[in-house]
């Protein structure tokens, strides 16, 4: 049957198909091994080819980039030694006039006039020196024993009212200073004079009321005196005998409550008084302008160049302050608080005492909108950084960059202070005036919020704030940093412990004053530059109100500087120039370590990248062997940050030629 249908051909065909399946079967064999095998060599050579063409091609990469280094390096080395031989011929040139000059002989007359001079000079400052300045009016109180509805001694004072003067008459600002003439108060809004102050019956009745509401709540005190101020009043109480002062600190919001106040906040005790203090808001409060503060005789007969004009006290008295005694300064307060208004008046205080050639400003604003309004001074007052191509610093990878600068910045200053043999930037700025040699400015960092450097990259800005802080003073550079988040991760213990001097601004709760004033006090605050500020070296806490600066007054101030010469460019080094004539680190580059050149060696002949590598050979934590390789990165010797796996080596053996 099947052989009719198939016939002998099929059949054998059949049967020879049936053999082969039985055979494969029974031994195992595969009739497509043979050519999965050739196609799998096939395979093997391709990719064979492939990684060594990959290879080829990251070491000509690797050769080309080392090649770029080297002859950036040699140019350095070149650039250098040409400097130094124009400054030897030159000082050969000075050598040689000076020793001419001494050959000859002055002329008899111009010695005369010289010597007259010199003694009309003497004279202008012996009278200058003579001059008095008018003190401030104390705060005058009244007795008012006579009054029949006070019970005991009261003493009600008066709100103290400064004696203004005209700011432009002053005779230093006056003289010019290369051509630059400082900003006029002119310029700036007068004050609005409203009679929004309580008169003297109005203050007996509520501090008659006020000790009534206490009765009521059970505790015992009397009225002793009352401070009236612009934007609140101080009423003194004296404790009955056997009341805790903490009875008075629990009724805070009730007193707030019965005295219709928004926050009343409660000093217990005084410092240095056996009285208990309960500051209430006014009900019309004054306005503190910034041009009453600035036309004060104190802002006025300050020496220093960095007096910051804050506002007034609670009494009514300018309150300013120096900033190179403080030396550095901390801000915080919620939105709303009179933070950014803080920060106006400081920059605006310094503009109105100091020339360009004496103070230089870093701005550090990563919300990009708060300071804008101060790029006007970038051919001024701002100080210009290489590799920054800002005015106003706003990237957080600038900002980083510009903070490593200041400190590479900080370490140039302390060669220099060495090398003239003097302790602080006021000795050396004495020397060069006396040699007619221009001074060094003041350098004065501002951040406008710290919580998103920190939230981005707290280690990076931590640490050359700290060191700035530690170290800057003497060589006259100053920061003041300001955020709207006072908690624990922002300002840490490191930071905090390096700001002795704070202001604190209206926040929300007990936990945030502390964190910044280490007491609590500024969640009674009342807001619109209602401040506490602790001073440095002192415990004690002091109540002020910020002076109100708007924004047409300081586009007015903009546009006056704006109109005056420009000043000398100040460029400082960027932190990134790490190569030198000797090597690849310079002695000028503060912050790389010591044993950088070791570990390039050994990353570059390992051709990994590894933080373990580093630790294991050099013996050194796992902190400064990843600095050693984030150092190498800005070097460019090694790659980005990869996750996990070791960072690739951008250079080969023949860039470790340059570090012999």
């Amino acid at each position: 049957m099947i052989y009719d249908f198939v016939g002998a051909t099929g059949i054998v065909i059949v049967l020879l198909a049936f053999w082969l399946v039985l055979i494969r079967g029974y031994f195992g064999f595969s009739y497509y091994k043979p050519i999965r095998s050739l196609l799998d060599q096939y395979k093997k050579k391709q990719e064979e080819r492939s990684l060594v063409t990959e290879q080829k091609s990251v070491e000509d990469e690797k050769h080309r980039h080392t090649q770029n280094l080297i002859k950036k390096i040699d140019w350095r080395r070149k650039k250098e030694e040409d400097f130094i031989e124009q400054k030897d011929e030159l000082s050969d040139v000075s050598l040689e006039a000076i020793e001419e000059e001494n050959e000859q002989e002055s002329d008899p007359k111009e010695e005369e006039l010289a010597k007259q001079s010199f003694e009309a000079i003497a004279i202008d400052n012996d009278d200058s020196s003579k001059k008095e300045i008018p003190k401030e009016p104390e705060a005058q109180s009244v007795n008012l024993n006579s009054d029949e509805s006070v019970e005991g001694d009261m003493e009600v004072g008066e709100i103290v009212e400064e004696t203004e003067v005209d700011l432009d008459k002053v005779q230093e600002r006056q003289a010019p200073k290369k051509a630059y003439q400082l900003p006029s108060a002119d310029i700036l809004a007068n004050p609005v004079n409203i009679q929004g102050g309580m008169s003297r019956d109005e203050l007996v009745d509520r501090a008659n009321f006020l000790q009534q509401s206490l009765e009521t709540f059970g505790v015992m005190g009397k009225v002793v005196n009352v401070s009236p101020g612009p934007v609140i009043t101080l009423f003194e109480v004296e404790p009955a005998e056997g009341v805790r002062v903490n009875k008075f600190v629990a009724l805070s919001d009730d007193l707030a409550r019965v005295m219709e106040a928004s926050r009343v906040r409660v000093i217990a005790p005084i410092p240095g008084k056996s009285s208990v203090g309960i500051e209430i808001p006014n009900r019309n409060p004054d306005m503190v302008y910034f041009k009453s503060v600035i036309n004060s005789e104190k802002f006025a007969s300050s020496k220093s160049k960095l007096t910051l004009a804050l506002g007034k006290t609670t009494s009514g008295e300018i309150a300013t302050l120096d900033l190179t005694q403080m030396p550095h300064l901390l801000i915080a307060g919620t939105t709303g608080s009179g933070k950014s208004v803080c920060i106006n008046t400081i920059l605006a205080s310094m503009l109105y005492q100091a020339t360009p050639d004496e103070v230089k400003f870093v701005i550090i604003d990563p919300k990009k909108v708060e300071m804008a309004v101060y790029r006007e001074l970038a051919d001024y007052h701002l100080l210009k950084i290489e590799d920054i191509n800002e005015p106003i610093v706003t990237t957080p990878e600038n900002a980083v960059l510009a903070l490593r600068a200041v400190e590479k910045e900080m370490g140039r200053r302390y060669d220099i202070l060495a090398d003239a043999v003097v302790r602080n930037i006021s000795e050396y700025n004495s020397k060069m005036i006396e040699k007619s040699e221009n001074v060094m400015p003041f350098i004065v960092v501002l951040i406008d919020e710290l919580a998103d450097l920190m939230m981005l990259n707290a280690k990076e800005v931590e640490a050359p704030i700290a060191r700035l802080a530690q170290l800057a003073r003497a060589v006259g550079i100053h920061l003041v940093v300001a955020t709207q988040r006072p908690s624990v991760d922002v300002i840490t213990g490191v930071i905090k412990a390096n700001f002795p001097s704070r202001i604190a601004f209206q926040v929300a709760t007990k936990i945030d004053s502390r964190v910044i004033i280490d007491t609590s006090g500024a969640e009674k605050l009342i807001g619109r530059g209602d401040l506490l500020y602790l001073g440095h070296g002192s415990s004690e806490l002091s109540r002020l109100h910020n002076a109100f600066l708007s924004l047409e007054e300081i586009e007015a101030l903009m546009g006056h500087i704006a109109t005056q010469p420009k000043a000398e460019d100040l460029v400082i080094a960027s932190p990134r120039e790490t190569m030198g004539a000797g090597g690849l680190v310079t002695g000028d580059d503060i912050g790389y370590d010591e044993l950088f050149n070791e570990a390039v060696k050994l990353v570059v002949i390992h051709q990994q990248g590894s933080i373990s590598l580093i630790q294991r050979r050099l013996k050194v934590g796992y902190s400064r062997a990843a600095r050693l390789i984030d150092e190498m990165e800005q070097a460019g010797i090694v790659g980005a940050f990869t996750g996990s796996k070791a960072r690739e080596v951008l250079v080969d053996e023949a860039f470790l030629e340059t570090l012999e």
